[in-house]
C-alpha cells in the first residue's frame, strides 16, 4: 500500500508511471453502487475511481469529466456511454490498472485536450470494446515522450479488443499513435487523420492471442500508416495478422510496415488495400512476407471526396472500383455498412 494506492501485480515501466502519476491526482471513489447500477448526468472535476465487483454491469452515461478522468478496476461489464472528457490531466479513461476489468464498453464518448492517453488499458483488460468515439488532441504531455513512451489516442494492451467506428483528429498532439494496440482483436471502420506517428500500430509487448484483424479503415495524412513492430518477445506475437481493405493516403513515409521478428511466428495476410503514397513507399518489410497480394498501390490519381477532412470515399469512375473483384475472402460490408459482393469488390475501405 502506497499512499492509499494498492499495487497488486508486477508493473512494467508504463504501468508504474501511471501509478505514480495517479497518486498525485485527487480521486472521488464511490464506495457503494446505487441499486440502479447507474451514474447519469453528473459532472466530475476529480478522477472518478470505480473499484470492486459490486460495480459489475454499472452504466456511466451522459456525464462530463473535466480535469480528472475515470479509472475502472476489479469490475466487469461496465458501460461508459455518451460521456465527455475534456482538459484531463492524465488519462481520460484507464482500465484494469487497479485490478482486472473485462468486457468494458466505451461507446459514443468524446475526448479533447487529454494530457496522456484518451483511453488506456492494462493487459488485465480483455474483451474491451471502444466504439463510436471522437478523440481530438490526445497525448499532449511531453513527459512520456521524453522517456521514449509517448502517449496515444487509444493505448490498449488487453486481449481481444474491438475498436470500431471511431474518429481521430490529432490537432495539437505532438507525439504518439492514434491507435496503439498491444495484443489481439479487431480494428475496423475507423477514420484516422493527421496522427503525428502511426495511424494504427500493433506493437507486441504484451501477450497476444490467435489473431489481429485490421480492416475497413480510412487513414489520411498520418506520418506513418499501419505498422507492425515488436519488442522482440516472440511468445507475445499473434499467430495471424490480417490487414485488408483499408484506404491509406500518405504524403510521405511508408503505408504498411512489418518488422523482421514476425517472420518465425506470424502469418500475414495483406490484401484488398488501397495505398496512395506520393513517395511510393507502399510496403516496408524486412523479410519476404508471402501474404501481400491484390493491393492497389499508386502514387496518385485517386480522387477522394474530401481527403483533408479524412473523407476517403471514392469519386465515381475511380480505378479502385472493382479492382479486387473475384477475391474469395473479404469483409461483408464496407466502412459505411454498405454490402460487398465478390463480383464488384473495390480496393480499399469504400465500396
Amino acid at each position: 500500500m502506497i499512499g492509499g494506492f494498492t499495487i497488486r501485480r508486477p508493473f512494467q515501466l508504463g504501468n508504474l508511471l501511471f501509478a505514480l502519476c495517479f497518486l498525485t491526482i485527487a480521486c472521488q471513489k464511490i464506495t457503494e453502487p446505487d441499486l440502479t447500477k447507474l451514474i447519469s448526468d453528473q459532472e466530475f472535476e476529480e478522477t472518478l475511481k470505480i473499484d470492486g465487483h459490486d460495480f459489475d454491469s454499472l452504466i456511466i452515461e451522459n456525464c462530463t469529466f473535466i480535469g480528472g478522468g475515470l479509472s475502472i478496476g476489479d469490475a466487469d461489464h461496465v458501460i461508459i456511454r455518451n460521456c465527455t472528457f475534456e482538459d484531463i490531466r492524465l488519462n481520460g479513461i484507464a482500465v484494469g490498472f487497479t485490478g482486472p476489468a473485462s468486457h468494458i464498453l466505451i461507446e459514443d464518448c468524446s475526448f479533447d485536450r487529454i494530457s496522456y492517453n484518451a483511453i488506456d488499458s492494462h493487459e488485465d483488460a480483455p474483451n474491451g470494446t471502444i466504439r463510436g468515439c471522437i478523440i481530438k488532441n490526445a497525448g499532449l504531455s511531453e513527459t512520456g515522450a521524453a522517456m521514449g513512451q509517448p502517449h496515444h489516442g487509444i493505448y490498449w494492451k488487453g486481449k481481444d479488443v474491438l475498436i470500431e467506428e471511431n474518429r481521430f483528429e490529432a490537432g495539437e498532439q505532438p507525439h504518439g499513435n492514434a491507435i496503439s494496440v498491444r495484443s489481439s482483436g479487431i480494428i475496423r471502420k475507423n477514420i484516422i487523420l493527421n496522427s503525428p506517428k502511426n495511424g494504427i500500430m500493433y506493437y507486441s509487448n504484451h501477450p497476444g492471442s490467435d489473431s489481429l484483424l485490421i480492416e475497413n479503415n480510412f487513414l489520411a495524412y498520418n506520418t506513418y500508416g499501419i505498422s507492425c513492430a515488436t519488442l522482440g518477445n516472440l511468445d507475445y506475437h499473434n499467430e495471424n495478422v490480417i490487414i485488408r481493405f483499408n484506404t491509406v493516403l500518405s504524403a510521405a513515409n511508408y503505408s504498411v510496415y512489418i518488422a523482421k521478428d514476425y517472420e518465425a511466428t506470424t502469418s500475414f495476410s495483406i490484401y484488398g488495400n488501397l495505398l496512395v503514397n506520393a513517395t511510393e513507399e507502399y510496403f516496408t518489410t524486412f523479410y519476404d512476407v508471402s501474404g501481400i497480394e491484390n493491393n492497389l498501390a499508386v502514387a496518385g490519381g485517386i480522387d477522394f471526396i474530401d481527403p483533408t477532412k479524412g473523407d476517403l470515399h471514392l469519386m465515381p469512375g475511380s480505378i479502385a472500383g472493382d479492382y479486387c473483384a473475384g477475391l474469395a475472402f473479404f469483409p461483408l460490408t464496407d466502412i459505411d455498412g454498405d454490402m460487398r459482393l465478390s463480383e464488384t469488390l473495390n480496393a480499399g475501405a469504400d465500396e
